[in-house]
């Protein structure tokens, strides 16, 4: 249908139904209302974030590790996420004791601290490309701290696009990646799993089975986005998800459907320390 309107098309259309243009309904153009359609030109995430597909083979850049911290509020209270690290059982804490008998004129005063062992595997999962694309850098940032912090068991870092249709991918510019259920084959209750994205998507991508099955090995047909991410939520249920849109936008059905599903907080410094309290409880 594209092709054919392409060829028979004269002129630039705007806020029609039929020609390739932008604004009105027609599903192909760009910044229109079409429930869903395929997005020609402009920048990713405009219109009503309802577009299936881009024309044109659409590529995806590999988050960077490199980016310097300039806003110091970001470090602060991704402190706080250094705190997962201490949940092990509580062990007597022998200098404090002794401190607060000394204090305490020599009546016994034990004190108990959580054992600071390596206990907690962190898991981050970004979502690349499309309308993620202007918050590239602000997620670059969270990555860069995130993967210089110290004091977990272990720290890994994925990727996906919109969904996570069967595949998580360690390196989208190689094209290296690995199959969901290899991966939460390994995972333990003392894993923490942050999703960043903005949840905005064609609903059908979403919410259909058929939403997955232009992603080879997906499951296509079988699964829907939201049931992949299930089986993740399943698999580790110490989940939160940060969302770099203003919350003034979440009133979107994809962004709706996968904040039920997983507890969303906006990617801001208050955001960040709400999300890691709720991780801390570990639920």
């Amino acid at each position: 249908m594209f092709e054919e309107r392409l060829r028979e098309q004269k002129e630039r259309h705007d806020g029609g139904n039929h020609w390739i243009g932008t604004g009105g309904t027609s599903p192909l153009g760009h910044g229109g209302r079409a429930k869903r359609g395929m997005r020609v030109g402009g920048p990713a995430g405009g219109g009503n974030r309802s577009a299936i597909m881009a024309a044109g083979e659409r590529q995806w850049q590999q988050y960077r590790t490199d980016r310097t911290l300039a806003v110091r509020d970001f470090q602060v209270a991704l402190k706080a996420v250094r705190s997962l690290a201490r949940e092990g059982p509580e062990q007597l804490d022998l200098d404090g004791t002794i401190q607060r008998t000394a204090q305490n004129a020599g009546d016994i005063d034990l004190h108990f601290e959580r054992a600071r062992n390596n206990r907690v595997h962190l898991v981050l999962l970004m979502d690349t490309g499309g309308s993620m694309t202007p918050h590239t850098t602000l997620v670059e940032r969270l990555f860069t701290a995130a993967s210089e912090m110290k004091g977990f068991k272990s720290f890994t870092a994925w990727s996906f696009h919109n969904a996570p249709y069967g595949w998580l991918y360690s390196n989208y510019d190689h094209y290296e990646r690995q199959r969901i259920d290899e991966i939460i084959r390994g995972w333990t209750p003392q894993h923490r799993l942050v999703f960043v994205g903005d949840a905005s998507m064609a609903p059908y991508e979403l919410f259909h089975p058929m939403g997955s099955a232009r992603w080879p090995g997906s499951g296509g047909g079988t699964m829907s986005g939201l049931d992949w991410l299930r089986r993740i939520k399943a698999a580790a249920p110490a989940s939160v998800w940060l969302n770099p849109d203003p919350m003034a936008w979440w009133d979107h059905p994809t962004v709706r459907g996968i904040g039920n599903l997983i507890p969303m907080f906006p990617l801001t410094v208050d955001g960040l320390r709400d999300a890691v309290r709720r991780l801390r409880s570990g639920r």
